[in-house]
């Protein structure tokens, strides 16, 4: 059969030597993965093997992580041409379908639809109830696939860009809001913005469910561990107002802590706050620079975050991509 489930970790090796390939678009060099992306994903996969006999443990233990690195393999005369990735978000019922696509040579061969379709079909058989996923705004054949396999466009997301070189000076307090990081025991504050907050259409596919965010203690325990191996520090931070106490917005960020690779940031806000969004990008630039200085910043963004992303562009974030995203109650 030329399509196998994954084998890891030995296929986390696969995924290092083929993704850069896989991503590779002739019609818009934008869309390809960049160098410092490939340095992170390089890392994680090292850090991955590495603990792997721990990830073992703690799937033995915890059932919801045995579907974290899910996937299936094409292969032609025994090689890697293709795969994808399948992984379920948290313990809940919500699925990503991820980093789908084949070698150049073999695209137009109908093995992207064969790949997607073993993974909804796994999906399935693991009591899956939604699965979502994104494709590049513009890649028509791949968005016509996904569409003709019973997709629905739903919404999006922007990939910004920010160049660490330039000068970032403290945020200005904000009056009558206060900032406070988070633990990872403060799932709750996460769930209950993300619960106000997310549009209905798009809870539809992605619902905001308990299991997306909260970690079980064990897992919260070895977490600093898993970070530390893969060569990243990660926070977070919850700004409310100081009238109600209410949670209006919450930034996060994951940095690298060894040479090259990309820093990653991420934020949502209340719309109802919109005037807070400039204070979030600030606070995110100044402190992500301050711990993991020289190192480019991409900023992930729903389209229906709008006041973030305005606040980005003033702030210098250059838009890199789009993306479509697509969902399916299985």
């Amino acid at each position: 059969m030329p399509i196998r489930p994954f084998n890891l970790p030995d296929d986390l090796q696969i995924m290092v030597e083929i993704l850069p390939m896989m991503f590779q678009y002739p019609e818009n060099e934008n869309w390809n993965v960049q160098s410092d992306e490939m340095e992170n994903l390089v890392d994680t996969v090292k850090g991955v093997k590495r603990i792997w006999p721990l990830i073992r443990l703690l799937q033995l233990v915890i059932p919801p992580l045995r579907d974290v690195l899910r996937g299936y393999i094409w292969e032609e005369d025994s090689s890697p041409v293709g795969l994808v990735n399948v992984i379920r978000s948290g313990s809940s019922d919500v699925w990503i379908i991820g980093n789908v696509g084949t070698l150049p040579e073999f695209r137009r061969r109908g093995i992207a639809r064969k790949l997607v379709q073993a993974g909804i079909n796994y999906i399935q058989e693991r009591g899956g109830k939604t699965a979502w996923l994104e494709v590049v705004s513009g890649n028509l054949p791949a968005f016509t696939l996904y569409e003709s396999m019973g997709f629905e466009h739903y919404s999006g997301s922007v990939e910004l860009s920010f160049s660490s070189e330039q000068e970032i000076h403290p945020p200005t307090k904000i009056v009558d809001y206060s900032t406070e990081k988070l633990d990872r025991s403060s799932w709750r504050v996460r769930y209950d913005l993300e619960r106000s907050i997310t549009p209905e259409i798009v809870s539809k596919y992605n619902p905001v469910e308990e299991g997306r965010f909260k970690q079980p203690a064990l897992l919260r325990f070895f977490t600093p561990l898993i970070q530390s191996a893969m060569g990243v520090s990660a926070g977070s931070a919850a700004i409310s107002s100081n009238t109600n106490g209410a949670v209006v917005g919450r930034t996060q960020f994951s940095v690298r802590k060894r040479p090259g690779g990309v820093n990653n940031i991420s934020a949502r806000l209340d719309p109802a706050h919109g005037e807070l969004a400039p204070f979030m990008i600030q606070y995110l630039l100044h402190n992500v620079i301050q711990m993991s200085p020289g190192r480019r910043i991409s900023l992930g963004l729903p389209q229906w975050q709008e006041h973030l992303i305005n606040a980005a562009l003033v702030a210098g974030f250059e838009k890199r991509t789009e993306q479509d995203t697509m969902g399916m109650v299985i």
